[in-house]
């Protein structure tokens, strides 16, 4: 590639990469709190984890119409749009009367925080085959600094009260507005004829290999909110640590994280390709979540919590540039939407199953994301046996 592309390449990606720094920062800041302040409403654990799902049900539906009309439009447009009603609901959050509220809250955060697969598909209109993975994954290193640096600030924060952190959020999407409409560039429509929703929609379930991405994808993303969704609850039963601790815990994992994107994933998925890469994430998180059942203390905790944040470093950028490069180009935004989908509805699901484990025994905590990144990993194998087979000539196998 030209140098001068290249140069362009980087012009293109730096404005997106750090409108996602915020938009995470923003969006981390709260989260590990959100179990605490429901709690001070009296909910139960159940309540906990479905405080948790409602957004992703917002998402599922948003997510796929997101993509869709970013295709139609334009990338621009629509990451302006969501950030502005995320906006919204974290100052409904900031000031909720009640639970209830906080429910409504939340739904609308869910509606504007659909807008992941248009910042992907963003990322992947503007890079080319040999620059995909290395793009995807700085935008893991960005997604993990994000991590790493809102729970600390939302430790800090939360001192002075439940509110402040969400207020500061809100304050911080405000900023990404600015950013984003200042000095995010404008990207060609790729769907110009049609509201191509319907043609994706069938494009994904009828490629074998795409939608065996989707499912694995949905299966890591289960995994991972399952046990991101818990945390702080599973501190507190396991452990009895509070909310500032689970906040650098998770800041902790975040650096690990964001450490194995930046030094060890590009270069691997380079030197293995992007589906070796997954697998091994698949397996180190299957041993971490096994590892949780004996993690009595903290060093034992902090230990299986670096296993885990290396396996979902590994994960994260290599499948989302395998089903961004399984996509056709007019239906990416489209498709990436749908993928985004799948993965709310495992937001959905995963919290309320988390909280209703973890009053019944919290030793299981590690049981159903280690089944559900199993799954995965055997859906990987089954898959590449499958493109042996008919790389060779042969039947698929069964």
């Amino acid at each position: 590639m030209p140098k001068t592309a290249t140069r362009k390449m980087i012009r293109a990606l730096i404005p997106i990469y750090s409108i996602t720094l915020i938009d995470v920062f923003g969006y981390m800041v709260m989260i590990p709190l959100l179990p605490y302040l429901a709690q001070k409403y009296g909910a139960s654990g159940l309540e906990v984890g479905a405080l948790l799902a409602v957004m992703a049900v917002a998402s599922t539906v948003a997510a796929p119409l997101w993509g869709a009309l970013s295709d139609k439009v334009g990338r621009k447009p629509i990451v302006t749009v969501s950030q502005v009603i995320s906006l919204i609901g974290y100052l409904l959050v900031a000031w909720a009367p009640s639970l209830g509220m906080l429910f409504v809250a939340r739904t609308v955060a869910g509606i504007g925080g659909g807008n992941l697969a248009v910042t992907q598909s963003y990322i992947s209109d503007v890079t080319d085959d040999s620059h995909r993975d290395k793009a995807f994954a700085a935008f893991g290193v960005v997604f993990g600094l994000g991590i790493v640096l809102g729970p600390i600030a939302g430790g800090f924060l939360v001192k002075y009260g439940f509110w402040l952190p969400f207020v500061v959020s809100a304050a911080i999407e405000a900023v990404n507005i600015g950013l984003t409409l200042k000095f995010l560039p404008k990207t060609k429509r790729k769907s110009k004829d049609e509201f191509n929703l319907k043609s994706a929609a069938k494009e994904v379930w009828t490629q074998p290999r795409t939608g065996s991405l989707i499912v694995r994808h949905f299966l890591f993303i289960f995994a991972v909110t399952y046990f991101f969704s818990i945390f702080a609850l599973y501190l507190k039963h396991a452990l009895n640590l509070g909310p500032e601790k689970a906040s650098w815990l998770f800041a902790a994992a975040g650096a690990i994280g964001a450490i194995a994107l930046a030094a060890a994933v590009g270069p691997l998925a380079k030197r293995l390709g992007d589906a070796w890469v997954a697998q091994l994430g698949f397996a180190l998180s299957a041993v971490a979540y096994a590892v949780l059942a004996f993690a009595h203390n903290l060093w034992a905790l902090l230990g299986m919590l670096a296993l885990w944040a290396v396996g979902a470093s590994c994960v994260e950028p290599t499948i989302a540039a395998l089903i961004s490069e399984s996509a056709s180009a007019e239906k990416r935004g489209a498709i990436l939407g749908f993928n985004d989908a799948m993965s709310s509805l495992a937001l959905m699901a995963a919290p309320s199953l988390g909280g209703w484990i973890i009053d019944k025994n919290v030793a299981l905590t590690g049981l159903v994301p280690g089944i559900a990144v199993l799954g995965a990993l055997g859906l990987g194998i089954l898959r590449r046996r499958e493109d042996v087979t008919l790389a060779t000539g042969g039947a698929p196998s069964p």
